[in-house]
């Protein structure tokens, strides 16, 4: 298999042709291994960023054919003389890793794995994040080159990912659910129908897309920002992403922005995609004001019932376990970090301390993030019990 590596900062963006046929050919993908999507993110991130794009060859009759992309960027971590190797898309992206045909993918696996152990330069701690169970990446060991410039790895399991099994039809899955599940659904829409004259459900068109999405960041903020915490789209940068991703995937027929509108104004969103026979839940928001009605379990069964009469295998409410996903009574599988350590040249015997002091980073970025999530989780409990708070 041979391996060329590109460097230049418009490569993303000029691989559209071939980036999407190749993912065309990829059943397993997700939205986030998507030319759309990862082209939009290097745009809006790239800053101080090097572009480290891997592309894999295979031959075959008729010269050789591209049978994998493995998107990197280099950047100088928090400012530190450390160089962290990074997918494109992390940080927003709930799986990651390479975009290969299903018939190489174990191969694509093994020649990127000794490729960053003895060949790709220019890195200290390659932070490999949000790679999913069952990815070939998790196989390949330290032993698949005997001479190697990697130094030590270490494979940490990440988020959670709740999903489920969806069966061929609603009534099919309502009766999976709780008896008390059951009647709180019944329940809430027989209260809204009754408290407000005008109830509307609805899907995000051309013609509705901007107000939704605006509809959605604002909702999604009030949330986070009642509980001290600045969300996961505070900032512009991530909403200008958000919103031309968006735009995209409903050019491409995937996305799914469901809205709840009472009177006239959108009280509850929830942004979705339907990729490859699955709906992933990415996020959503609600009018805190309004939580008596459970808007957010409502939006959420009307966009499971989608799922279901699109004939979707599965919904895929992502990393993180959040109790109203548990509502839903969802499998679980495990989201995996991979941390390699690169001794750096020129540097003798302290050759490895960059490195280490990025895994020695990387535990105290761990410890910061879990108690942010106890101070979020604690926030929602004392919001559960009063909703003035």
């Amino acid at each position: 298999m041979r391996i060329v590596e590109i460097r230049k900062r418009e490569a993303v963006t000029q691989l559209r042709e071939a980036w999407c046929a190749l993912q065309a050919q990829c059943p397993d993908a997700t939205p986030y291994q998507t030319w759309e999507w990862n082209e939009a993110w290097w745009r809006h991130f790239r800053a101080r960023k090097r572009l480290r794009l891997l592309l894999f060859y295979r031959r075959q009759e008729g010269g050789d054919a591209l049978v994998g992309i493995a998107p990197f960027y280099t950047s100088w971590h928090y400012g530190m003389p450390l160089r962290r190797l990074a997918w494109l898309g992390t940080g927003c992206s709930d799986y990651l890793g390479p975009l290969a045909r299903p018939e190489v993918a174990a191969e694509v696996a093994r020649a990127l794995m000794d490729y960053l152990r003895a060949d790709l330069r220019g890195w200290d701690l390659a932070d490999l994040q949000q790679i999913r169970a069952g990815s070939p990446l998790l196989g390949c060991g330290p032993q698949a080159r005997p001479r190697r410039a990697v130094e030590s790895q270490s494979l940490l399991p990440m988020e959670t990912c709740p999903y489920l099994p969806l069966p061929p039809d609603w009534e099919t899955f309502l009766a999976q659910l709780g008896k008390g599940m059951r009647s709180n659904l019944r329940y809430y829409e027989r209260l809204i129908e009754r408290t407000f004259p005008d109830v509307c459900f609805s899907l995000a068109d051309a013609n509705t897309l901007e107000a939704g999405m605006s509809a959605l960041f604002r909702l999604h903020q009030r949330r986070w920002n009642a509980r001290w915490l600045p969300g996961a789209l505070g900032h512009p940068r991530v909403r200008a992403f958000h919103r031309e991703v968006a735009a995209r995937f409903l050019e491409r027929g995937w996305l799914r922005l469901h809205l709840l509108a009472l009177d006239g104004a959108v009280r509850s969103a929830l942004y979705c995609f339907a990729f490859g026979g699955r709906t992933y839940y990415y996020l959503g928001g609600f009018a805190p004001e309004y939580g008596k009605y459970s808007l957010g379990t409502l939006l959420t069964g009307r966009a499971i019932r989608q799922a279901i009469e699109e004939s979707c295998s599965e919904f895929d409410f992502l990393r993180g376990s959040e109790p109203y996903k548990y509502r839903w009574m969802p499998e679980e599988r495990l989201n995996y970090r991979l941390l390699l350590l690169r001794s750096r040249e020129g540097l003798g015997g302290l050759g490895e301390l960059p490195g280490r002091a990025g895994f020695a980073l990387n535990r105290v970025e761990r410890f910061v993030v879990h108690r942010a999530k106890e101070f979020s989780a604690q926030r929602g409990r004392r919001e559960k019990l009063n909703p003035k708070v």
